[in-house]
């Protein structure tokens, strides 16, 4: 680094209000941009008065002319992005930190634009592609949201009746309702804040993810407890059928790991990567999607469950096309079909593989290929 500014500890709020401050200060703000596309910026302007650079030296530990030095720096280069990881998003004041970085960016008008806005490496591979393929609470797959609009428009893309979709639900409102996040889950079960539902949750699968590292874990152990059933679908036993003191109707389903399935993973600039199979599934694991497809058939909906890998669009029309589907390749094109929001438009199975086998055809720094790979970019 050019400029490394030591930090204390949890201080990372203070630290960026005492840059807001010297930017308010000196006018160095994008007035303009401010003016036409951001709201709640008086609330902003006032809480970093208070923050000075001597007030912020105090509390973070930086001296205050490196402080003074890089929020010029800041105001003079535009546009300037900002790069962050785990030690800003998995913090005791993480939620805090990753609000208040964008509106630096916001104050400086550097959102939206080449070279600018807020990157965030993610924790491992594939968590950008996880939320964009819908493992969210709040939102259908691409972040089309939960409006009427985004459900009968999903409902057509999958070649399902939106009034059957409506039925799912036990009440329509239920449909454009935020769910509860992976951090909060519990509160379902406890009861202890609003719920959307007209009973308690019950049930709950956990596939995917260490609940146990969230926060409140009491409270997430209380949850497992009072769980009808808790089915766990990982490689290994997973810290949620181990901490519940829970005796019954616990199951764990032993699905494989990421060398015993392929498949795209996707980075945070939403670049693709095909992730080839190394070995079939070992002893008696199944790959996750096997698993779910089994899980539809004995519910009854396989049919709608997969009909969208077997469409495509025909005549600007999207219609059944054939008997059956190639996994995952048609789940790749599929989400290249529907999703319109992100960029995946091109997006096949057959692209990302060409490029995973001719990955030497591509500059490692622009990602621009040449040879038989010119006019491609490495995972897009």
């Amino acid at each position: 680094a050019d400029h490394y500014l030591r930090i204390r500890t949890g201080t990372d709020v203070a630290f960026i209000y005492g840059l807001l401050h010297l930017i308010f200060k000196n006018g160095w703000e994008d007035k303009e941009f401010i003016d036409s596309r951001v709201y709640g910026m008086d609330e902003v302007r006032q809480e970093a008065k208070k923050w000075t650079p001597e007030v912020t030296a105090d509390v973070t530990g930086i001296p205050a002319e490196k402080i003074i030095q890089l929020a010029t720096l800041l105001a003079k280069t535009k546009p300037t992005t900002i790069v962050w990881a785990l030690g800003i998003t998995q913090h005791s004041t993480g939620t805090s930190n990753t609000r208040i970085l964008p509106i630096l960016q916001l104050v400086l008008g550097n959102m939206g634009k080449k070279g600018g806005g807020c990157n965030i490496i993610r924790g491992h591979d594939n968590v950008q592609g996880s939320t964009d393929m819908c493992c969210l609470s709040d939102s259908l797959p691409g972040y089309y949201g939960l409006s009427e609009a985004s459900w009968k428009y999903y409902s057509k893309a999958w070649g399902v009746d939106y009034e059957w979709m409506k039925g799912r639900f036990h009440s329509p409102k239920w449909m454009n309702e935020k769910g509860f996040s992976l951090a909060k889950w519990w509160q379902g079960v406890l009861q202890e804040e609003k719920t959307y539902s007209s009973s308690p949750i019950r049930a709950l699968w956990v596939q995917g993810t260490g609940i146990t590292s969230m926060a409140q874990t009491a409270k997430v152990k209380e949850a497992l407890d009072k769980l009808d059933l808790l089915v766990v679908a990982e490689p290994f036993v997973n810290e949620a059928a181990v901490i519940t003191n829970k005796t019954d109707n616990i199951y764990v389903l032993p699905v494989c790991t990421q060398f015993e399935t392929e498949g795209s993973v996707t980075a945070t600039n939403r670049s693709s990567q095909w992730r080839s199979k190394v070995v079939d599934p070992l002893y008696e694991s199944k790959e996750d999607h096997q698993v779910m497809f089994e899980f539809a058939k004995k519910f009854g909906f396989y049919d709608e469950y997969v009909k969208a890998m077997k469409m495509d669009i025909v005549d600007n029309e999207i219609k059944v096309v054939k008997d059956d589907f190639i996994w995952p390749d048609d789940a790749a094109n599929e989400l290249a079909r529907t999703v319109k929001t992100i960029g995946l438009g091109g997006w096949t199975a057959k692209r990302l593989r060409e490029h995973q086998e001719n990955w030497h055809l591509f500059d490692p720094i622009t990602l621009a290929g040449y040879g038989k790979m010119k006019g491609q970019y490495y995972g897009l």
